[in-house]
């Protein structure tokens, strides 16, 4: 049996997101947040300008349209800062799930005004999916550890990310509706490199050049992340964006076979179930 090809886009987006955030972690650890997303956005919205001159005939230049994907691209942008903010004052364990969690505010922001239908089997495959998310970024041992409701456990960033990212997600279709998939990931690509420059030049901390070794991990951070665009955008342009974005949302599954293959970190029995719950949404998702 055939996958229908928004799901195949989903798939690819999960993929590409996931290895995004798994290869970030080693650039971040040693350059600052804006520069990291400031030369991610070179390098990705460079790749991705070689694909709408290539491919110039799927796309259609509006420039309201492009406004309003940049528009949409500072909100996608502002939760990624947000999300790194989180990460750098809470703990991964209390932050990544509430994070992650902004699928469910995509799915109900399309269902709402998007008027898309979800059938039974699709809602419970996307509740597996999302419990999925959660079980397999969750440390519960930072819950234990972390005061919670303190606003330095980075839980209040974290459910800005949350929001943000749930908005972004669901606006996403409306320019790729015009512009096509292509076009409207560039123009979002060249937004975070736009705003994250901007943030640089009146932060007053310049554009120096990260290390070669960082560079080259930021290169691959961009070549992931554009991926990841560009197939969320391709598959929101095939189906409903609620679907898409239950795959795409699915992309701790990648980061943490990631680990556990390239950090050779031990997973446990809770995320290999968290593992299985997200695979079977998946199946589920993608054949009923």
């Amino acid at each position: 049996m055939d996958l229908p090809l928004g799901i195949v886009f989903g798939l690819l987006a999960m993929l590409g997101y996931g290895l995004s955030t798994a290869v970030a972690q080693v650039p971040l650890k040693s350059t600052e947040i804006l520069r990291v997303v400031f030369f991610r956005g070179i390098f990705s919205s460079s790749m991705l300008f070689l694909g709408v001159l290539l491919f110039w005939g799927e796309c259609v230049f509006s420039p309201v349209y492009v406004l309003l994907a940049l528009a949409i691209s500072f909100v996608g942008y502002a939760g990624l800062i947000s999300f790194y903010k989180a990460l750098k004052v809470g703990d991964i364990g209390v932050v990544t799930p509430i994070a992650n969690s902004s699928v469910v505010f995509t799915v109900l922001l399309s269902v709402l005004f998007f008027a898309e239908s979800l059938g039974p089997v699709q809602v419970f495959s996307i509740g597996l999916i999302v419990c999925g998310i959660v079980l397999i970024s969750v440390d519960f041992g930072d819950l234990r550890n972390s005061s919670v409701f303190d606003k330095s456990s980075g839980v209040v960033y974290a459910l800005i990310t949350c929001l943000l990212w749930g908005c972004a997600f669901f606006l996403f279709k409306i320019p790729v509706t015009l512009l096509g998939p292509i076009l409207s990931s560039f123009v979002i690509e060249t937004g975070n490199m736009i705003y994250s420059g901007i943030g640089l030049k009146f932060s007053g901390k310049g554009f120096g050049f990260p290390s070669g070794k960082n560079m080259k991990y930021i290169f691959f951070v961009a070549l992931f992340g554009a991926l990841g665009t560009l197939a969320f955008n391709y598959g929101v342009g095939a189906t409903d964006v609620s679907i898409v974005a239950a795959l795409t949302f699915a992309n701790p599954l990648v980061a943490a076979v990631y680990a556990r293959v390239v950090y050779k970190e031990k997973l446990g029995g809770l995320r290999y179930f968290a593992m299985g719950l997200i695979l079977l949404g998946i199946v589920l998702i993608s054949y009923f």
